[in-house]
C-alpha cells in the first residue's frame, strides 16, 4: 500500500512496482485530494503492470478504508509503505534553519545573580516569592495594576531625593551615562533577557527604582535629617506598610544590582551613613530580623555584595565561624529534639553572634534563638532559592534549614525548643513543624556546614551510659519530690546495708 500524493511520492511508487510480484497486490489509496493529472498517472501505472485496479475516490476511501485495510492485513497480501515517511528531507534547508537558531555564547552571563525562582521551588508556596505592593527591577515591571499605584510614590520619592540634595535630574542622568558599561553591566545581573525594555526604558527604571529605595531607607533612618516628609507620606502613615515593603524588597525576583544603588547613592547623597547601614537599619525594624541585622560595622566595606537579599544573607552567615563543606549524608543527620534529649543531650540557648553559630560540647547543644513570625518563611525561602540558583554562594542557609528540620520532627520538638528559649514562636507549633519540613524540599545541599557537629551529636547519642544517665535524670531527678524520694530510698538502703553488716559482724565475733 503506497500512501502519498506529491509528484515525488508517485514517482517513488512507480519505482516500487518492479519489485512487487504475485501474489502481492498493490493498493494505491488517496489520503487527500490530488490533481487529475496524478490520478491519470496512477491509473496508467496500474494498467501497465496489470495490477488489480481497486481505486477508490476520496469519498469511497474515507468510507471503506477501515474495512479495506483490515481485510488486506488478514489476507497477508499487502505490503504497507508510508511514502511520506520515506521521502528525503531538504538537508540544506534544514541546516540553514537550524544554523539561524544556534548561539555562540551562553544565554546566561557570568555575573548574573538575580533569577526567577524555578518552578520546582515555587510550587511549594508561590506567594513567598511574589511581591505584594511594589515591583523593583524588570521581572515584575508594570505587571499589575497594584504596582501601578506605586508609580506616583516612586516619582515623588525621586523628586524629594533630588531636591533635598540639590541635584538636578539632568546631572543624575549624565552621571549615570558617564559610568562605563553601566547598562550592559546592569543587564548582565539578570538571568534572563530584558529585551522588552529598550536602553532608555531600562536606565529610567534603574534610576526611578534605585532612587525610590534610597529615599525609602533614608526616611526610615533617624540619623538622616529629613523634615516634613512623614506627614503626607502614604508609606509612613500605614503602620503595616513597613512589613509589606520588607517582604517585597527581600524577594529574589525583586532586586536591583547593588552597584546601581551604590552609584545612585554616590551621585545623590553625601554618604555620611554607609549604604549597607541604611539598608540593614531598615530591615532591622522587623523584630524577626533584629537578631542578625543589628551589627552594621562588619558590612561597611563589603565590596562583594550583589543585591539587598545577598546583604541580608551576609548579615546572617558572616558571624558563623565553624564551616565544614562536606557532602550531606542522611545517615549523619541528627535525630529529633525529643529523642536526643532522652539520650541525655541538653539543649540550651546560645548567645553567640550569628544565627548559625550552633555548637555541641560535653553533651550540651547550644543553638542561638530564632524568632519565627510571618516574615520568616518568605525570607528563608528566597535565601535558599538564591543559594540554589547562584553558583557563587555556599549552601549555608540551606544547611541550617536542613539541620533544623531534622531537629524538629513534630510539634513536641517545637514545644521543647520553645521551653529552652531556642525558638520564639509567633505561630502555632504545628505550623513551625510544617515550615521546616518543606523549606529545603527539592533542593540539593552540595556543602553541608554542620557535618562535624552532627557526627559528634550522633556519637554521643549512641553511648549507652549517656542513655542510662538520661533515663535516671528523667525518672528520678525531674522534680523536687522525685529527688526527695530518691534520697530517702538511698538513705534507707545505706542504713539497711549498715545494719546487715553490723549483724554479720556480731554473729562472727560474739562478745566475750
Amino acid at each position: 500500500m503506497v500512501v502519498g500524493q506529491s509528484s515525488n511520492q508517485i514517482q517513488f511508487a512507480y519505482s516500487l512496482l518492479s519489485t512487487c510480484k504475485s501474489p502481492f497486490t498493490i493498493w494505491i489509496v488517496k489520503k487527500r485530494l490530488v490533481s487529475q493529472y496524478y490520478l491519470e498517472i496512477v491509473q496508467a501505472l496500474l494498467t501497465n503492470y496489470q495490477i488489480q485496479n481497486n481505486w477508490y475516490t476520496d469519498t469511497d476511501a474515507n468510507a471503506n478504508s477501515t474495512c479495506l485495510f483490515s481485510q488486506l492485513m488478514e489476507d497477508h497480501c499487502c505490503r504497507i509503505i508510508d511514502v511520506e515517511a520515506l521521502e528525503q528531507i531538504d538537508v540544506e534547508a534544514l541546516e540553514q534553519c537550524m544554523k539561524a537558531e544556534l548561539r555562540s555564547d551562553s544565554p546566561l552571563s557570568a555575573t548574573c545573580c538575580i533569577f526567577r525562582v524555578p518552578e520546582v521551588l515555587r510550587r511549594r508556596k508561590p506567594e513567598a516569592y511574589a511581591p505584594d505592593v511594589v515591583s523593583i527591577g524588570p521581572f515584575h515591571h508594570r505587571s499589575s495594576k497594584l504596582f501601578a499605584t506605586m508609580k506616583d510614590v516612586k516619582q515623588w520619592y525621586l523628586n524629594s531625593l533630588l531636591l533635598r540634595n540639590n541635584v538636578s535630574l539632568k546631572a543624575l542622568i549624565q552621571g549615570i551615562d558617564n559610568i562605563t558599561g553601566f547598562e550592559k553591566r546592569a543587564r548582565d545581573y539578570y538571568a534572563e533577557s530584558i529585551d522588552h525594555l529598550n536602553r532608555y526604558q531600562f536606565i529610567e527604571m534603574m534610576i526611578i527604582d534605585g532612587c525610590f529605595l534610597l529615599e525609602l531607607f533614608q526616611r526610615n533612618d533617624d540619623s538622616v535629617p529629613i523634615t516634613n516628609c512623614k506627614r503626607n507620606d502614604p508609606l509612613s502613615n500605614m503602620s503595616c506598610m513597613v512589613q509589606y515593603l520588607c517582604h517585597d524588597l527581600m524577594l529574589l525576583e525583586n532586586q536591583l544590582p547593588w552597584f546601581v544603588l551604590e552609584s545612585l547613592y554616590g551621585l545623590t547623597c553625601d554618604k555620611q551613613v554607609p549604604l549597607t547601614t541604611l539598608v540593614l537599619k531598615f530591615f532591622n525594624r522587623l523584630s524577626s530580623l533584629y537578631a542578625y541585622c543589628n551589627d552594621y560595622s562588619i558590612y561597611t566595606h563589603d565590596d562583594e555584595t550583589l543585591h539587598i537579599l545577598d546583604l541580608i544573607r551576609s548579615a546572617i552567615v558572616v558571624p558563623f565561624k565553624r564551616f565544614e563543606s562536606i557532602k550531606c549524608d542522611s545517615a549523619q543527620l541528627p535525630h529529633a529534639t525529643a529523642l536526643l534529649e532522652s539520650a541525655g543531650i541538653e539543649f540550651k540557648r546560645s548567645f553567640a553572634a550569628g544565627l548559625m553559630s550552633i555548637d555541641f560540647k560535653d553533651g550540651v547543644l547550644k543553638i542561638p534563638q530564632l524568632e519565627i513570625a510571618e516574615m520568616t518563611e518568605p525570607l528563608f525561602r528566597n535565601l535558599i532559592a538564591f543559594e540554589q540558583c547562584y553558583h557563587g554562594r555556599q549552601h549555608m542557609i540551606t544547611s541550617y534549614a536542613l539541620l533544623m528540620d531534622k531537629l524538629i520532627a513534630s510539634s513536641e520538638d517545637v514545644v521543647l525548643l520553645c521551653d529552652r528559649g531556642i525558638i520564639q514562636n509567633w505561630l502555632g507549633a504545628e505550623d513551625v513543624s510544617q515550615l521546616f519540613s518543606t523549606l529545603y524540599s527539592d533542593t540539593l545541599v552540595t556543602g553541608f556546614c554542620y557535618g562535624g557537629l552532627c557526627a559528634e551529636v550522633n556519637e554521643y547519642y549512641k553511648g549507652r551510659w549517656n542513655q542510662w544517665l538520661a533515663r535516671l535524670k528523667h525518672d528520678y531527678l525531674s522534680d523536687p519530690w522525685k529527688i526527695i524520694s530518691l534520697v530517702a530510698a538511698v538513705i534507707l538502703l545505706v542504713l539497711t546495708l549498715l545494719q546487715t553488716m553490723y549483724t554479720i559482724q556480731q554473729y562472727h565475733s560474739p562478745p566475750k
